[in-house]
């Protein structure tokens, strides 16, 4: 039997002691600021619209002095200006003389050169301005642990502390006794901070693993940041450890690393001499892109590369893409004047090293690392098991014995068949589900029927059978072959439609000319929206009855540039009233075997698009309200065209789950535009299908755009717009009649919305406060809650393990709702869930770094190493309950189960990393814009990679 942890253990530290805390000297230079309006006149050469910068480009320069000097911290100019005196470098005191100004100034020469490359003269009169008044270096005492408490007795550091605190405890790190595991020992160098990232990174020589396909290498890394916690008035550090895995072997057919079509990868680059008199030796990696256009490789435009290259022009080489891309290992040992590693990713192919670390070895490493924090940091308490009595839903899947696990199966297959019956019930007057397989060949064909036949509980194949060939050849031509199932709650009716219009072929957008590209293809999606709802109409469609569509479609990987038609086929599937999931034609032996998976899964998805979720039954004695409801608010990105690229804003979305109610009102979403522009809840398969239309870009999101779609998010042009309309969208949700006096828990995610709604942000948030506009602060309403939820994401949660509970046991993953014992106790918890299903053979006792004994099996007590292992752990989910109503009932503990219980959702194989009400809400941005992190597991993986 696995041990019980009764407490888990957080690799996060806070300030040892109060008053002043530590404190540090630098020297600091502020940005030449005389010089930041020609520099931006000159970058905005040619420019217009939209595409003219707010502020010079200092990113790649901020790199640079970081890669060059290992003493510098650089705050980006853009904070910096926020801070009052626009300070920019910071070098600490006892690290010996700064960077001096002449090497300075030629480095923003050659920053400046870069710039005005097609403006030679107009870069020659800035440089001039340069010379004319240099920058000064001044000294400052910075205060790193010690920092401001807002009103709602957060702490509140700042920008600076973010930069230099994390810094000092990285050098720390850097200068501690290397790590030694017994099979490895570890020397960390540091890292550049890019300009958007917080806190500082350290990374280990590259290691090597053998395998019987050759040599893989890869190197372990520690993030150091630092976090706040509301109504905590200390900030904390978070030590992140994981594995960094290099790409070393060149595709047979091509003779250069694989990388992916318009797919940028990170190279670490490091030079072994200086570049530059009187600058010391640069212990750090800088980080630079290689990027594939147009079918020629170069480095990123602004990125550091070139101008390290400008720097080792006639001194020494410097990888060119190419050569780096051929032969990447002779780059591994610094023998060509610089280190350069091409970091892994999996369109390269399979890496002999699996990715992170499990939880007892990451224990390990954190206990190293802690030595070097002491004594100016503490590590935090450790987390206790909640004290009440149930910490699943009541609904839950079981699992056990065979004939216990065969009666919950078949209890799932029954409650589907049951909320689709009442689903069609309500909607069409009859109890039956129609579907529609848009197939390609007959083995996923076959596969998805049978999937269906699983999911379900059916009995029997549907007469497919009796089924001839040439029936289902026909089937595309407006004849379907229609299967049949009936049981004593639905009728079930599959449409099998052969796909041989060309619907599921490329879009046929032509990469050149470059002018006029992102028209081109939304103009491709639109008509190939039109001819898939087109198709359905023809096939019976009715946008009046909501209906799902399995469609099967090649591989991402066939698709180039902005061809993949997906987007457009769920468009006109939605226009039809159909929504749609898609299942990949296998392309290979590993995909083959997991077709039966991955036909289950899409079935599964497609009944929850229509609502047809088993929701979680909250098992809480007692502190909720009865008949108590969860409203989800999720921020989406809507956009012009069909990919990223074309982002153009952000669109709200909101999901009600009324859990017990059993009826089509169960799950309901808000549509702004309904009742004429009033606002109206709807079925959630309705309101998916009517997305489209809702989030389409309108003339003001596009005001100023040129020919080509920015990269980027017009962000700082419309903050305070997004912003007011944010709390706009909240006023009105929450003042409609199905929200209005009903207890309701109002759930949103910290990373997604607290740009948008600043109040749910650490140092705004009060305790039972709340605000949605520009009125002050206020009590909630008093059937209102509001639960914020954080995630890993960013390293704002930090690593963990459950504690063993003695010195020789193995540190777990404990699956549990836990508490601390801070002065946020009352408020803030944290929930934990098991390993997913695809990961249960990873060994908590895995170790990377040096062999171990296997516990069990024949081979008991023979040593292994996991090196080819990959380490799954679930993430630390932060729940704060950041406004209730203690005082008529409330219990905050019961609040966070319920939404800890809301992750375990009966019919998904594994536990959300968002409890259902968000996770529905987030999985809407698919009928927006098909953003990758709207297609992520189920699951909450945190392998530390």
């Amino acid at each position: 039997m696995a041990p019980r942890y009764t407490s888990i253990r957080q690799a996060a530290y806070e300030p040892a002691a109060d008053g002043d805390g530590l404190t540090s000297e630098f020297h600091t230079l502020e940005f030449p600021e005389n010089l930041a309006a020609q520099v931006l006149d000159l970058a905005n050469l040619g420019r217009t619209g939209r595409a003219r910068l707010l502020a010079p480009p200092t990113r790649r320069l901020d790199s640079l002095l970081q890669a060059l000097d290992v003493r510098l911290g650089v705050l980006p100019r853009s904070v910096a200006a926020s801070e009052g005196p626009r300070t920019w470098l910071y070098c600490p005191a006892d690290a010996g003389e700064p960077l001096r100004v002449p090497i300075l100034l030629r480095l923003l020469e050659f920053w400046i050169e870069e710039i005005g490359t097609d403006h030679p003269r107009e870069a020659s009169q800035v440089c001039q301005v340069l010379r004319a008044e240099p920058p000064v270096w001044k000294k400052q005492q910075v205060s790193l642990t010690r920092c401001d408490v807002s009103d709602g007795g957060t702490a509140h550091p700042t920008a600076l502390q973010y930069l230099l605190t994390t810094q000092d405890f990285a050098n720390r790190l850097q200068k501690h006794e290397p790590y030694d595991s017994g099979g490895q020992v570890l020397r960390f160098r540091s890292v550049a901070r890019q300009s958007r990232q917080q806190g500082a990174e350290l990374m280990s020589q590259p290691l090597y693993h053998d395998d019987e396909h050759g040599r893989w290498w890869y190197s372990v890394t520690v993030a150091v940041t630092l976090q706040t916690v509301p109504f905590h008035a200390r900030p904390r550090v978070h030590l992140h450890f994981g594995v960094r895995r290099w790409a070393t072997h060149p595709d047979p057919e091509t003779g250069l690393v694989r990388l992916g079509y318009r797919r940028d990868s990170a190279v670490y680059l490091r030079p072994v001499t200086s570049w530059l008199p009187g600058v010391p030796v640069s212990e750090r990696f800088s980080v630079a892109y290689v990027t594939s256009r147009e079918d020629s490789l170069g480095w990123r435009h602004g990125d550091p590369a070139n101008l390290m290259a400008k720097l080792a022009s006639g001194r020494r080489p410097f990888p060119d893409p190419a050569g780096l891309l051929g032969e990447p290992e002779r780059w591994f040992t610094g023998e060509r004047g610089a280190d350069a590693l091409i970091a892994y990713s999996t369109p390269m192919g399979k890496h002999g090293v699996g990715a992170g670390f499990m939880s007892h070895e990451r224990s390990r490493l954190v206990d190293w690392a802690e030595r070097a924090l002491l004594p100016d940091l503490a590590r935090v308490p450790d987390l206790t098991r909640s004290s009440l009595p149930a910490n699943k839903p009541a609904n839950v899947r079981r699992g056990g014995s065979t004939e216990r696990t065969a009666a919950a199966k078949v209890e799932l297959h029954r409650a589907r068949r049951t909320s689709l019956a009442t689903l069609y019930a309500d909607w069409s007057g009859t109890p039956e589900f129609t579907a529609r397989l848009l197939w390609r060949t007959e083995a996923t064909r076959d596969q998805v029927i049978t999937a269906l036949v699983g999911v379900l509980g059916l009995e029997g194949d549907g007469g497919a059978s009796e089924v001839s060939t040439g029936a289902h050849d026909r089937s595309g031509r407006g004849e379907p072959v229609v299967l049949r199932w009936q049981t004593p709650e639905l009728t079930v009716k599959v449409s099998c439609l052969r796909l041989d219009n060309g619907l599921t072929d490329s879009l046929g957008v032509s990469r050149e000319p470059v002018r006029d590209l992102a028209d081109r293809a939304a103009r491709a999606l639109a008509k190939r929206r039109a001819d898939m709802g087109e198709f359905l109409a023809k096939n019976g469609a009715d946008a009046a009855v909501p209906t799902v569509a399995l469609v099967e479609i090649h591989g991402r990987t066939v698709f180039r540039g902005r061809n993949d038609p997906k987007f457009a086929l769920r468009l006109g599937a939605a226009d039809s009233g159909v929504v749609t999931q898609f299942v990949t034609t296998p392309g290979t032996r590993r995909a083959k075997k997991a077709l039966p998976a991955a036909a289950e899964s899409s079935w599964l998805d497609a009944l929850r698009q229509l609502g047809a979720t088993v929701v979680p039954r909250t098992d809480v004695p007692a502190g909720l309200p009865d008949g108590i409801q969860y409203l989800a608010v999720w921020m989406a990105t809507k956009a012009r065209g069909a990919t990223a690229r074309s982002a153009k804003g952000k669109f709200p979305v909101a999901v009600l789950v009324r859990a017990g109610a059993g009826s089509p009102d169960e799950i309901l979403a808000w549509d702004a535009e309904a009742v004429e522009g009033m606002g109206a809840w709807i079925a959630y398969p309705r309101y998916l299908t009517r997305l489209p239309a809702l989030a389409a870009v309108s003339a003001h999101d596009l005001t100023g755009v040129g020919d080509h779609d920015e990269p980027w998010f017009d962000w700082a042009r419309t903050r305070d717009e997004q912003r007011s309309a944010t709390e706009e969208f909240l006023h009105r949700l929450l003042s409609s009649a199905e929200v209005r006096g009903t207890p309701t828990v109002l759930l949103v995610d910290a990373q997604n919305i607290r740009n948008l709604w600043t109040w749910v942000q650490d140092g705004e948030v009060r305790r039972d406060l709340i605000r949605t506009g520009v009125a002050p602060a206020g009590r909630p309403n008093p059937w209102l809650r509001l639960v914020r939820i954080r995630t890993g994401e960013r390293r704002e949660t930090p690593q963990w393990w459950g504690l063993a509970a003695d010195e020789d046991g193995v540190n777990g993953l404990p699956a549990n709702l836990w508490t601390s014992t801070g002065p946020e106790h009352e408020r803030i918890f944290y929930s934990t869930t098991p390993k997913a299903s695809t990961a249960q053979t990873s060994a908590v006792e895995a170790h990377k770094l040096q062999t171990r004994p296997i516990r069990r099996g024949e081979r008991a007590g023979e040593p292994t190493i996991d090196v080819d292992r990959p380490a799954w752990n679930p993430g630390l989910v932060e729940i704060a309950v950041l406004g209730c109503h203690p005082d008529t009932g409330d219990a905050p503990t019961a609040l966070a189960m319920a939404v800890h219980q809301l992750r375990q959702a009966p019919d998904y194989r594994d536990a959300l990393s968002r409890p259902l009400p968000l996770h529905l809400a987030r999985k809407a941005q698919e009928y927006i814009l098909p953003m990758r992190d709207a297609n992520e597991e189920d699951g909450d993986p945190d392998a530390g990679s």
